[in-house]
């Protein structure tokens, strides 16, 4: 039987380096997409209801893509962006493929694959089934089942994709122009963020927090995670002040 584990977000109070925890995150991105891969094939093999009712993380991945992943792309969005930005003020006027573009443009595409995969769980979460007709479901919604399936594999592979160019088009830019100076800065931003959220209203993190308000559903938390932890890289020696983009 496979084991899953959902893993929260890196706490950025453990970070002196800004871009490292940005980097980091994205190894939680990617985990966390493994082990939807693989509650995605227990719910083809066994029927969604089945697999909701038996495996608790489908809860901790609907918290994780719909606020965490949010939460995170806001991050990039107020406080990555804007500071590769200041050492590259050119970035944002170069042509379609450039760097900011391609992450604003990627973002807007995933939070609407998130919004359909939203959907499609909601009518799920919706229904309810007695044990005992939990065999049947699986057989009476099959059409469901696949379009769930599909597009939840669908969502799988847009996030490994841009996790993957953004690393490489985006972090490797900041990791590159952004001085060990600005990466503490960017740290301290992402703690001093983290702790305002805590203790105000103004976000409120027990529910999707989308820029367009139509993709916000109605989220019932859960506290299902798992303890283990994904291997971080140790923070990676600063670029000399002097560095350019290439």
């Amino acid at each position: 039987m496979k084991c899953f584990g959902v893993v929260n977000l890196p706490d950025p109070k453990d970070y002196t380096d800004g871009v490292q925890f940005f980097f980091d995150t994205h190894k939680v991105v990617l985990h966390n997409c493994a082990e939807l891969s693989k509650l995605l094939d227990d719910a083809e093999a066994h029927g969604v209801f089945q697999s909701f009712a038996t495996h608790p993380e489908w809860e901790s991945l609907f918290h994780f893509f719909t606020v965490d992943a949010a939460r995170h792309e806001r991050d990039e969005d107020e406080l990555l962006f804007p500071a590769i930005t200041a050492r590259v003020p050119h970035m944002g006027f170069q042509q379609p493929d450039s760097p900011i573009r391609f992450l604003i443009e990627g973002h807007e595409i995933l939070s609407q694959k998130v919004a359909a995969l939203i959907h499609d769980w909601g009518v799920f979460r919706s229904r309810h089934y007695n044990p005992a007709e939990l065999g049947t479901a699986h057989a009476t919604h099959t059409t469901e089942d696949a379009q769930f399936i599909t597009n939840g594999r669908e969502l799988v592979r847009l996030y490994k994709e841009h996790v993957i160019l953004e690393n490489e088009r985006v972090y490797a830019i900041a990791e590159k122009v952004l001085t060990g100076s600005e990466k503490l800065e960017l740290a301290d931003r992402l703690r001093d963020k983290y702790d305002q959220e805590a203790t105000t209203s103004l976000y409120n993190y027990d529910e999707p927090q989308f820029t367009n308000p139509t993709y916000n559903v109605e989220f019932v938390p859960t506290e299902a995670v798992s303890d283990e932890d994904v291997p971080m890289e140790e923070d990676e020696a600063d670029e000399e002040e002097g560095d350019t983009l290439s």
